[in-house]
């Protein structure tokens, strides 16, 4: 559903470093954690029911159920609710409604404006279910879910982007909804895949830890290809440059979302999730909030230090728990690419995730109306990465971003 060629312009990636300061997704696969994993991975009854006790505790709920995926918890917390219909922003991830979907209810996109979050009080949620996900790292259940829960609505939380630190579990312990996790290789925690559903429902279709046993076997690339990851970010800058050349060759690279918007609604792939995944959030969950504070302070250091400089974009007022990197909304599309050019030309990593799903012919049907506040927004959207790393201080974010700022601002006078 790409209209023109300034829209297909839009679609282009932010540009990949040549030579990276640092990551958009950051390896934490430490030397002890990797032993803490395979130790871990040796032991994989006693590792999921450890990790099941230990987010049931900061979460305050009574169950949880490990998952082969986030998506597949959220199919399994959708079916909790036993609601027909499923409100959610269309500005998301398309995973959240391929969830809905396999869960067999009708998802029903809004709109979303980046100050005030989603609409989702203007379709009727009497009886519907309605999922938070936080879109820019906006803390949609401070902001939506009280108005919700009065006007009928059941909240899902949806923490798939958000740090899983103890102390951000525990914001929700008094609140009655399922909350569900993903510790993805992308995401916070960073781990190698799998999440979990945490629930004080008195019953649910899902099978609880400690019924049934791991995924037997599992693939242990992933664990290798962590600890690689974080020996090539230590090295020196000319060892990184060859690691991203070679990336950029290999197959499935692209420089354009347009390759890869999906056609049709994806696969929930059920089951548990492997003893590695399994050791691997068990192992990272220990060292979480010390990882989860350094990233906040990052984010507020560099959002203090950049507000009253930036004249082509400005931060997006989000909680710095609940998305990975620091949100800028630029002036006008055409802006963003440009930034991050110079971003990259100094090895700062960016990127921009959102194409609101009611663009998408899969989810198109499911518009509960026009959509004018992300259809201006999603090309105005640029995510900096913001992940403890090495290098990648605040400082030089702040100085980075503030260049790309002038820069941009000089091509445009150039054009002019």
């Amino acid at each position: 559903m790409i209209h023109d060629q300034a829209e297909m312009s839009d679609l282009w990636y932010a540009p990949v470093p040549r030579r990276p300061v640092g990551y958009l997704h950051p390896s934490r696969m430490t030397a002890g954690r990797f032993a803490a994993t395979a130790c871990a991975a040796a032991r994989p009854w006693h590792a999921r029911t450890g990790l099941a006790a230990r987010l049931r505790e900061h979460a305050g709920r009574n169950r949880c159920v490990l998952t082969a995926s986030g998506r597949a918890a959220l199919e399994l917390a959708v079916r909790q609710t036993g609601a027909a219909e499923v409100v959610m922003s269309t500005f998301n991830c398309p995973a959240v409604a391929d969830a809905v979907l396999a869960a067999g209810a009708r998802p029903v996109l809004v709109d979303l404006d980046h100050v005030e979050g989603p609409a989702f009080t203007s379709v009727d949620l009497d009886g519907r279910a309605v999922v938070l996900t936080n879109a820019l790292g906006l803390d949609e259940w401070r902001a939506h879910a009280e108005r919700i829960e009065e006007t009928g609505g059941r909240v899902v939380l949806d923490l798939a982007q958000a740090s899983v630190a103890p102390r951000v579990l525990r914001r929700f312990r008094d609140a009655a909804c399922p909350i569900v996790l993903s510790f993805g290789e992308g995401k916070q925690l960073g781990g190698l895949g799998g999440g979990a559903l945490l629930t004080s429902a008195q019953h649910t279709s899902a099978p609880l830890v400690g019924a049934g046993g791991l995924r037997r076997g599992g693939d242990s690339a992933p664990l290798r290809r962590a600890v690689v990851e974080r020996i090539v970010a230590h090295a020196p800058g000319v060892v990184r440059a060859a690691v991203q050349r070679g990336q950029s060759r290999t197959p499935g690279w692209s420089y354009t979302k347009a390759d890869h918007l999906p056609t049709e609604a994806g696969q929930v792939t059920q089951g548990e999730p492997s003893r590695w995944e399994v050791a691997s959030v068990a192992a990272l969950l220990r060292t979480a909030s010390s990882v989860a504070d350094e990233a906040a302070l990052t984010h507020e250091r560099v959002r203090s230090a950049v507000a009253a400089e930036l004249t082509t974009c400005q931060p997006v007022a989000a909680d710095p728990d609940f998305g990975p990197g620091i949100e800028l909304v630029f002036r006008r599309p055409g802006q963003r690419f440009l930034f991050a050019w110079a971003l990259a030309e100094r090895g700062v990593p960016s990127t921009w995730n959102y194409y609101p799903l009611h663009r998408l012919a899969p989810y198109a049907a499911f518009a509960a109306g026009p959509m004018p506040g992300a259809d201006a927004l999603w090309p105005r959207v640029l995510t900096v990465a913001k992940q403890p790393q090495p290098r990648l201080t605040a400082r030089l974010l702040a100085e980075a971003m503030v260049a790309a700022d002038r820069s941009v601002r000089e091509q445009e006078a150039g054009r002019d």
